[in-house]
């Protein structure tokens, strides 16, 4: 049975590893996508309409951007 030991401690290693590079690549891929935080996008909303309410003239021009990544994505024509 001690044997064994040693051969399954590297077969637990080698799995840790494996998941490790997994979750390392996953982050990667993940961080190249730049997104906009969801209190900046309210942030930026709040403040148009607080524009508006100032200034009534200027009129406040909401977009609807399809789901996806922010400053990425390219509206539809």
């Amino acid at each position: 049975m001690n044997a064994f030991v040693p051969y399954l401690a590297a077969l637990h290693q080698q799995d840790l590893l494996q998941q490790a590079e997994i979750q390392r690549r996953v982050k990667l891929s993940t961080a190249s996508h730049p997104s906009v935080p969801v209190w900046r996008r309210s942030l930026s909303g709040l403040l148009a309409s607080i524009a508006g309410s100032l200034d009534p003239s200027v009129e406040v021009s909401r977009t609807t951007l399809p789901a996806g990544r922010g400053a990425n994505v390219v509206p539809a024509c």
